[in-house]
């Protein structure tokens, strides 16, 4: 019996700890807000994305023209685009960020980090630093996780 209330306690403490892992608070950088999990694909191959939400709630615009990442030797902003019915990735030169928030997520503008040193399978966390244009620059820990079925639905 005892036994079982330390494995149910356990279990309740993990899915606290993720829980908290999970639910990033906002982040101010300059006028900007960085809000809801900030999250990475561990990968299979040499590539792999990033996910984050960023609004400017003061309405003064803003653009994400570059990231960073150590783990990786090229890192881009990109989109996708549908091209006479097939959807496509491409680079951008940068990401407009304005009052509505701009998720960056699966099948949508994400951040692309290619030759890849590291799978990232088993590491919890990478650091990757965004650099704004009129905010600056903020590095930040971004979760390793697989995507949620309809987050892999939206990417396919």
């Amino acid at each position: 019996m005892i036994l079982k209330k330390q494995s149910l306690l356990g279990a309740f403490m993990a899915i606290i700890l993720t829980a908290t892992v999970l639910a990033s608070p906002p982040i101010a950088v300059g006028d900007l807000s960085i809000t809801g999990q900030r999250w990475i694909r561990p990968s299979t191959g040499p590539n792999t994305a990033a996910y984050l939400t960023i609004a400017s709630p003061s309405g003064q615009p803003d653009k994400l023209v570059k990231v960073e990442c150590e783990e990786a030797t090229t890192v881009e902003l990109h989109d996708h685009i549908n091209d006479n019915g097939v959807m496509k990735m491409r680079p951008v030169p940068f990401i407009e960020i304005t009052k509505d928030p701009v998720s960056l997520k699966p099948g949508s503008l994400h951040i692309m980090l290619m030759g890849l040193k590291d799978s990232f399978q088993g590491k919890e966390k990478i650091p990757l630093t965004l650099h704004f244009e009129k905010a600056g620059a903020v590095t930040l820990d971004f979760l390793v996780k697989v995507p949620e079925p309809m987050e892999a639905k939206a990417a396919a």
